[in-house]
């Protein structure tokens, strides 16, 4: 069945909710068996909508999905997972099977209704208690997204928790910089990904996958994803893995990429006990620079970070990662390492040209742990990490000095550590208070060079 909203008597001002009519048309082709609904040209405001199995949502060209600022129109369907202590989702599925998001028309997630009018000391507005996720699919199998635009993001966009056999082609997703926790696409225990072409901006993570906690039904490793030919603006970290990590993550490809003016290029971060292995890592271009201070991060273009969230949960040994042919500018230094002994081997870098570059942020030279570092929440996460300032530093928590001075690259607690036609342009004469190596590895650390 194809339905279309061309002949309906619908508002297209964006000023008159029409949440019921488009629910009514999804639930008519649920029962028709499955199909497709075309959304013609005009602005749709709308609610939540629960997408059903065999189902396409197309979006045609000057198309837009307006979400709703009202709280209310979000009751229709209370996600499993939860996000920013939100259950809440634009648009939704679960345990849906051959869903597609397509079209050239853009789903606008009305962020400005959802954060204070006016940005705070460190350039961010302040966002609502609890606000929608834009995209939220549980468990599905075979989704297909592809073409369609997301912007302006009130939380995390496009949250895939448990699906499986997932497709995302040449799409855009292009949030605030000034709004936090609008992490671009966010691959939650998923297997058998494949993204490509696409574009994501975001004041958050731009690609992350982690293994969130949740239910036991729904929890699985991330496995056997491949991210391909896509430019990735990030004021947190543009490729994270973690720092959920209650499951393992392994088998993951990301290669020809672009990040650009990023806080942290590549973050790999593991605290909840999921193992990390089988990355690689290949033909990346990067420029980080600083960030406003609350960002963990500290203009890195790879972090790998192995400590506990809590003390009775190990973290996740990180292992078998290999970099080849990353090249770029950076503030900050390649940072590696681990409180745990063995936790962190066989990481190997083959190709890295890299030019260090003076900063005007006083933190240059810093390093940063986060999360956890606060000791009035020692398992925290989000704001107790970010704006909370370590009275005797001034810092966050969590952001120290490097031991020596800024190096180019720093490692410390890591077993067959492997550097390979290794690059980094430093700024001559070396500026004050920097490290006269520009490799700096710790002497318990077991890496060798080449």
């Amino acid at each position: 069945m194809k339905l279309s909203l061309e002949q309906l008597d619908l508002d297209r001002s964006g000023l008159t909710s029409v949440t019921t009519a488009l629910q009514s048309l999804i639930d008519t082709i649920d029962r028709a068996g499955g199909g497709t609904l075309v959304v013609t040209p005009g602005i749709y405001l709308t609610g939540t909508l629960v997408l059903p199995s065999n189902f396409t949502l197309h979006l045609e060209a000057g198309a837009h999905l307006l979400a709703s600022p009202h709280t209310v129109d979000y009751l229709a369907a209370e996600t499993q997972s939860m996000a920013e202590q939100s259950r809440m989702a634009l648009m939704y599925a679960r345990d849906a099977r051959h869903l597609t998001l397509s079209g050239a028309g853009c789903i606008d997630g009305n962020a400005s209704a959802w954060f204070a009018p006016h940005p705070d000391a460190q350039g961010y507005r302040q966002p609502k208690t609890r606000r929608p996720r834009m995209l939220v699919l549980e468990g599905c199998q075979q989704v297909r997204i592809h073409d369609i635009t997301l912007s302006d993001a009130p939380m995390w966009t496009a949250h895939l928790v448990s699906c499986n056999h997932v497709f995302i082609n040449n799409i855009t997703i292009n949030n605030d910089l000034t709004l936090s926790n609008t992490d671009a696409l966010d691959i939650d225990s998923c297997q058998h990904v494949h993204l490509s072409d696409s574009y994501f901006s975001a004041a958050d993570d731009g690609i992350c996958l982690k293994t969130t906690a949740k239910a036991a039904e729904l929890q699985q490793p991330v496995e056997n994803v491949t991210v391909n030919n896509c430019i990735i603006r990030s004021k947190s970290c543009a490729i994270k893995v973690g720092t959920e990590t209650f499951a393992a993550i392994r088998n993951l490809v990301v290669s020809n990429c672009i990040i650009f003016e990023s806080n942290r290029a590549i973050g790999l971060v593991s605290r909840d006990g999921g193992q990390f292995s089988q990355m690689l890592f290949s033909n990346i271009i990067f420029d980080c620079q600083h960030g406003d201070p609350c960002h963990w991060g500290k203009a890195d273009p790879v972090f790998i970070s192995v400590r506990h969230r809590t003390p009775d949960i190990e973290p996740g040994a990180i292992s078998q990662i290999t970099f080849s042919n990353l090249s770029g500018g950076a503030e900050g230094a390649i940072n590696l390492h681990s409180d745990i002994p063995g936790a962190l081997h066989d990481i190997t870098f083959n190709g890295l040209s890299f030019a260090q570059r003076l900063s005007a942020s006083d933190e240059q030279g810093c390093y940063d742990l986060r999360p956890p570092c606060n000791p009035q929440r020692p398992t925290g996460m989000g704001r107790d990490n970010a704006y909370l300032v370590n009275p005797h530093t001034g810092r966050a928590h969590g952001v120290e000095p490097y031991p020596h001075g800024l190096p180019g690259l720093y490692a410390a607690g890591i077993e067959g550590l492997q550097l390979h036609a290794i690059q980094i342009t430093r700024p001559q004469p070396l500026p004050a208070g920097w490290d006269e190596e520009s490799i700096r590895i710790d002497p318990a650390n077991s890496g060798e060079q080449k």
